[in-house]
């Protein structure tokens, strides 16, 4: 972690905040922006209230129109993209320019960037260049040398160091003019554009410096539930949502999983006990059996932590999905304790040659059964001897489906020493939506499964 500079703490506080997401990349919806629900999300949690999440392409002064407008209505402006060194990066100099600071070059950002680069060199990469039945003949190239662009950044703000770019961050606070003549202070937060390199900053780095110009000192707890939809979900609190002051409700959906966030805002002075647990207590008396985590874990890695605890292991046989749903196994740190690999069985032929599939029963109760999916997970067991063998079939659309298991019916079966468990769903939707929600719930009854052995 490197943050250079520092922040006059005791001349603002951020109440509200606007989104600003740059790259005409995004207007053209060649790339996802998931950077607004991200800082949307973060906010919430700080006590900052998101006013507006806005896209402006690459252009000059559309970009400082929209800060400018945007510093008119919030304490807050928050920039993703724009900040590499090519051409069309555009944001530091605008932001810069809106704000009355002058783009210098920082020693400590540029010797980072150089230690970056000097770790790269060190890099070799193996091309082969021929191939024959006896011997390989390959050279070792090493990366080709870069021409490294060190970045100007606004001289007197907040710099954070970028661990997976080059690209640094940087938090300017100044004096805006008001129409009264007098003036408040106000902040423009730049931030890289890639996910990648974004998220951890902001975690890492930024949100310790916003915690303290937050108006609200908050206590937030969050509630997972799995194998439940949010229509069921929310109806089982809604009075409590009606009711509510403080602490409150939100539900979120996301990944296959309801989450409630229970929040507490404290005070200033005066009493600050901790209530939330009165609040998730009844959320357990009502909805206990689909909560699997009150914390921050996902259910994979609820999952991930209850097969190491037990010294089980896991693996899974897939049609419809593909592989997301070993994907999803195989994103946890150390999955690799627990999780003993997977096959993708597309085809008849491959769930009858690898999982051992009987062809009559391909044959007369067809791919997309509940005695397929029973035989593959039975197969996969004898194949790998986890002691969890997940399978899934289904038909994932938009062709296909018949009419006993029209399109969105999914199978799904779990082996364990306990027998075979096998599923029924139906889903609506696009393929890859009734693909993922497939995946999660082959990860929910995995969960179910250890849950009762």
């Amino acid at each position: 972690m490197l943050v250079i500079g520092s922040v006059e703490h005791n001349r603002m506080r951020i109440h509200s905040a606007e989104i600003l997401s740059v790259g005409t990349e995004l207007l053209l919806g060649e790339t996802l922006d998931t950077n607004g629900y991200f800082l949307a999300r973060q906010l919430a949690e700080l006590g900052i209230s998101t006013y507006r999440h806005i896209v402006v392409g690459d252009n000059a002064k559309r970009i400082e129109k929209a800060i400018a407008d945007a510093l008119e209505c919030n304490d807050l402006v928050i920039t993703t993209g724009g900040l590499g060194p090519t051409a069309d990066d555009l944001t530091y100099d605008v932001a810069a320019k809106v704000a009355g600071f002058r783009l210098v070059s920082d020693p400590v950002i540029n010797r980072r960037i150089d230690e970056r680069f000097a770790l790269r060199k060190k890099t070799r990469f193996v091309a082969c260049t021929s191939i024959s039945e006896d011997k390989q003949n390959v050279s070792v190239v090493g990366l080709a040398k870069s021409h490294v662009v060190y970045p100007l950044v606004p001289e007197g703000a907040t710099l954070f160091m970028n661990e997976n770019g080059t690209s640094p961050g940087a938090l300017m606070t100044f004096d805006w003019p008001l129409p009264t003549g007098e003036s408040r202070r106000k902040a423009i937060l730049l931030l890289p554009g890639p996910p990648g390199e974004m998220e951890p900053m902001f975690l890492r780095e930024v949100r310790p410096v916003l915690e303290k110009l937050s108006p609200e000192r908050l206590i937030n707890r969050y509630v997972h539930l799995t194998g439940i939809g949010e229509p069921d979900a929310e109806a089982a609190v809604r009075d409590l949502v009606d009711q509510q002051t403080n602490p409150t409700i939100a539900v979120y959906v996301r990944d296959g999983d309801v989450s409630f966030r229970i929040t507490q805002r404290l005070a200033e002075d005066g009493d600050n006990e901790d209530r939330t647990g009165t609040l998730i207590d009844l959320i357990k008396e009502r909805l206990g059996v689909y909560i699997y985590e009150i914390g921050t874990r996902s259910l994979t890695e609820v999952v991930c932590d209850k097969l190491l605890e037990s010294g089980a292991t896991c693996a899974f046989a897939e049609s419809c999905t593909g592989g997301l749903a070993a994907s999803l196994m195989a994103r946890v740190p150390g999955a690799s304790n627990v999780f003993k690999g997977g096959v993708v069985t597309y085809t008849n032929a491959m769930k009858a040659d690898v999982l051992g599939v009987p062809d009559q029963l391909l044959r007369e109760e067809g791919p997309v059964s509940e005695a397929c999916a029973r035989a593959m997970a039975e197969g996969l067991y004898r194949l790998t001897g986890a002691d969890y063998a997940v399978s899934v079939t289904g038909f994932a659309g938009p062709a296909g489906g018949t009419i006993k298991y029209p399109v969105g019916t999914v199978f799904i079966a779990c082996r364990s020493r306990l027998g075979t468990r096998v599923i029924e769903r139906h889903y609506t939707g696009s393929r890859t939506n009734i693909q993922d929600r497939s995946a999660y719930a082959s990860i929910d009854l995995l969960y179910r499964s250890i849950e009762s052995s």
